[in-house]
Order: C-alpha cells, then sequence, then structure tokens
C-alpha cells in the first residue's frame, strides 16, 4: 500500500482560540469581551442558551491540556491571545497578570516540544472598544496595533508564528450582513468599512512586526470557501465570480498579491459603498508582501445562482439533517445545494478535492508562499461510551483531506502543516457546546477530556509523519 510521505518538518497539530476555551472571563483583571456581553444579553440566540463563561476551564488548566497536546503526538499548537486579558479597555492600562497566563503556556508549549502558532484576533473585540463604534471606528485599528506590538515584545522571543486575524470575512459576514453575530448588524456600508480597517489594521501590524526585526514569521488565517457556478449559465457563472470576489477574493488578493478584486470594486463602486482607507494603508494593500504565509482555513465550497429574489440568511445550529443553511442577497446571488454533495449534520459539504483546487489556487497567485492548513474539521453530535467516541467519520473526513493536502504538496504547493480544528470540544459560537469538533471529548458536568478514537489515529499519522493511501 502506497505510504504518503509528508516534507519533514511537516506541522501536525490542532487549533483552538481563547474564548472557546479558556473560560475565567473575569479572572485576574480580563475585561469583556464583545462575546461575553452578547451571550449575556442574547442568550435566546446561542443554541440551549449557552456561554463561554466556563468553557473548557483551559485558563485553570492550561498545563494539563499541554500534557494532553505532548500525549497526542502534536508537534504544533494553534491558539489566540485574549485581547482583553492584556487590556480590559483595549487600549490604555496593560494587565499584567493577563498577560502572564500566556507566558506560563508558551512556556509550558515550549518544553513539551510543541511549537505554538499565535493569533492575534480571535473575534473577542474588547467590550470597551465594541462600545465605541467596534471595527468601524479606525481607533480600534490603533488600539490593535498597539496591543499586537504588546504581543510581540512580550512573547516575540519564544513565538516564531504570529497570524493578525482569523476569518476578517467571516466575522465581517456575519456581524455585519447576516446580523447573526455581534454586532448583529445588517448593514452594506459598515460592513465594507469594517473589512476595510481589518485588511488596514493586518497591514499596519505586518509592518509593526517587520520593524521590529523578529525572529518569526506573520502571516493572516482567512476562511476561502471556493464558489462554482450551479449552473453552466453565463448568468450563475458570473453570479459564482461576484460571491468569489466578494466573500474571498476581497481579503485574499490584497494581502497575496495585492489591490481588489474587480468584480467587488465594480459593484461597490457602482452603489457607492467602495470603503475608505488611509492613503497610505491603500498603498501597502495594493503591493504583493503583506504576509510571510497564509493560513488556509477550510470547511466547504460553496454554489451560486444569479436567481437571489430576496435577502435571507440562515446557519443550521442543531444539527439537523434536515435544516439547511440559506445565503442569498437579492438581485446578486443566491447559494444552493450540490445536489450530488454529501453533507454534515450541519448542513456543510465535504468536499476534500476542493481542498486541493483551494491549496493550487493560492500557489498560483503567489508561488513559493508557505501555507498552513490552520482549520479544517467536522463537528458532529457526540457522547461519550466507554472512556471514549467512536469518531470514525472524523477519521475519513480528515484522512481525506489530508490527501488532498498530499497531492497538492506533490505538485510543490509549500504547506508546511495542518491544525485540525479543534483540539478539544469547545464553546462553538452561536451553536453552544452541541457541535463537537474535538481529538478531546470534553464532559460538560466534569469538564474532563476523553481522546476520541480520532485522537489517536492521528497521533499515529503524525509519529509516521504520513499516512497510507486509501487506509
Amino acid at each position: 500500500m502506497e505510504k504518503l510521505s509528508f516534507p519533514k518538518g511537516f506541522i501536525w497539530g490542532a487549533a483552538t482560540s481563547a474564548i472557546q476555551i479558556e473560560g475565567s472571563p473575569t479572572a485576574d483583571g480580563k475585561g469583556p469581551s464583545v462575546w461575553d456581553s452578547f451571550c449575556k444579553e442574547h442568550p435566546e440566540r446561542i443554541y440551549q442558551r449557552e456561554s463561554p463563561e466556563i468553557a473548557c476551564d483551559h485558563y485553570k488548566g492550561f498545563r494539563e491540556d499541554a500534557r494532553l497536546v505532548k500525549e497526542l503526538g502534536h508537534n504544533g499548537y494553534r491558539l489566540s491571545i485574549s485581547w482583553p486579558r492584556l487590556f480590559p479597555e483595549g487600549a490604555g492600562t496593560f494587565n499584567a497578570k493577563g498577560a502572564a497566563f500566556y507566558d506560563e503556556l508558551f512556556d509550558e508549549l515550549l518544553k513539551n516540544g510543541i511549537e505554538p502558532n499565535v493569533t492575534l484576533y480571535h473575534w473577542d473585540l474588547p467590550l470597551a472598544l465594541a462600545d465605541k463604534g467596534g471595527w468601524e471606528n479606525p481607533e480600534t485599528i490603533e488600539a490593535f496595533v498597539n496591543y499586537a506590538e504588546k504581543c510581540f515584545s512580550l512573547y516575540g522571543d519564544r513565538i516564531k508564528l504570529w497570524s493578525t486575524l482569523n476569518e476578517p470575512a467571516w466575522t465581517t459576514l456575519n456581524g455585519y450582513v447576516t446580523g447573526l453575530h455581534p454586532p448583529c448588524k445588517t448593514d452594506y456600508r459598515a460592513a465594507l468599512q469594517v473589512s476595510a480597517n481589518f485588511l488596514s489594521a493586518h497591514a499596519r501590524v505586518v509592518q509593526t512586526f517587520r520593524a521590529l526585526k523578529l525572529n518569526g514569521k506573520i502571516g493572516i488565517a482567512l476562511n476561502l470557501s471556493p464558489v462554482f457556478p450551479a449552473s453552466q449559465s453565463f448568468e450563475d457563472v458570473e453570479a459564482a465570480a461576484l460571491a468569489d470576489a466578494v466573500l474571498n477574493k476581497w481579503f485574499s488578493q490584497p494581502v497575496l498579491t495585492g489591490g481588489f478584486p474587480k468584480e467587488a470594486t465594480n459593484l461597490y463602486n457602482k452603489e457607492g459603498l467602495f470603503p475608505h482607507f488611509e492613503d497610505s494603508d491603500f498603498s501597502l494593500l495594493n503591493r504583493n508582501d503583506l504576509v510571510d504565509f497564509v493560513g488556509v482555513n477550510y470547511y466547504y465550497p460553496h454554489y451560486a445562482t444569479s436567481d437571489a429574489k430576496e435577502t435571507a440568511f440562515h446557519l443550521n445550529i442543531t444539527g439537523d439533517k434536515n435544516e439547511s443553511c440559506l445565503f442569498s442577497i437579492a438581485g446578486l446571488f443566491r447559494f444552493v445545494k450540490n445536489p450530488t454533495g454529501t453533507y454534515t449534520e450541519w448542513a456543510w459539504e465535504i468536499a476534500p478535492e476542493v481542498l486541493y483546487q483551494l491549496l493550487k489556487s493560492v500557489h498560483l497567485q503567489r508561488p513559493g508562499l508557505p501555507i498552513y492548513v490552520t482549520e479544517n474539521g467536522i463537528g458532529r453530535d457526540e457522547t461519550l461510551e466507554n472512556g471514549t467516541v467512536d469518531d470514525q467519520e472524523r477519521i475519513n473526513f480528515v484522512k481525506l483531506h489530508l490527501e488532498a493536502i498530499y497531492k497538492a504538496i506533490t505538485e510543490d504547493v509549500d504547506v508546511k502543516g495542518y491544525y485540525m480544528w479543534s483540539l478539544m470540544d469547545n464553546f462553538s459560537w452561536i451553536n453552544g457546546f452541541k457541535k463537537r469538533y474535538g481529538f478531546l471529548f470534553v464532559d460538560r458536568k466534569t469538564l474532563k477530556r476523553y481522546p476520541k478514537k480520532s485522537a489517536y489515529w492521528y497521533k499515529k499519522v503524525a509519529a509516521d509523519n504520513g499516512l497510507a493511501a486509501g487506509q
């Protein structure tokens, strides 16, 4: 049986984010984030009215979690720093106790031979900044740059991989278009300005990082869902190109090759919605040197039609296979299900071959650019039986996506690592805790971690630095 051997030094890891696992929302001077506030004020919007108040209690149990990461055979771990732990008001007063937590966490990971890949912003905007307009307010850009510079000065001697932002497209989309995430707006003008401010923030932080001449690399983690036309009609092909430009290329093109996609630019200029950029930021975003690597978060593709007669949005948060997701913007495009596709319980298509196409596409845009698959995984409704979870479905899912990555590597795509989402079952935003993604099952009553069948399978893959084709 053919062995698929990955390059020497390939990173085998998993990913988390601060607010989804840490808990302890007020411990040691931490300030509230926009998600802490949202879950308290709108519990009806979260499945079973859950919140991240306790999450996985990682803030108290990080040493044990670091030990588990080592025990599972991972050599890398993607995580985020909580901005309001370091700056409870987003700016101004620095919280040394909150910063000390990450000092200890990073030291513990490195002691266990685990390379941290650190994201500066994974959606937990300090509430004090949200109250002043959040990412619509250019002051948030300045606050973010200052926070990032503090992180670099504190941890730059140990952290070699940094990402500025996690999924700016997803948080813009659901915060300002669908209204499903905080600040729960449906305002296209605000959405475009927020997207611009995210990109400006990224550009300025990269400049700051490079000015410090740190021994590390900096990139961004982008959620990329390739869009295909639902049919080969001219109208659907155009609709798919527009959707791809709006949801993917608007964020990927400025950081990969510079500039903005013409389909989105033409639309925004026509509607008078093109956002404001400072001249210096716009100049940076028209260059092609704003990442040392790119993180690709891939879960599923889209299929677009041109027959969008209404604007409507819906996410499946129950795991009921009969509940479809809905995304439609009147007059522009509508997403439909692939009639031949295989879907998860949460109505996300399983399409590993599209990951291969996506990695090839990134490579063709920036040949030689290092790529990390920073998120990829499957959410399931799971129960513990005899101290573990038989999640063969997850093993199949990850194996197929690893095979797609391997195929891209054999065609000279420089994929450096894979971080499955997620290390452990956690607070999955408006899905609450029902949607389980982890290698580790977390008992919600005791918070004890139990390795799933997939955790042992992945441990062997990591130890072998590869897998057998078709295994």
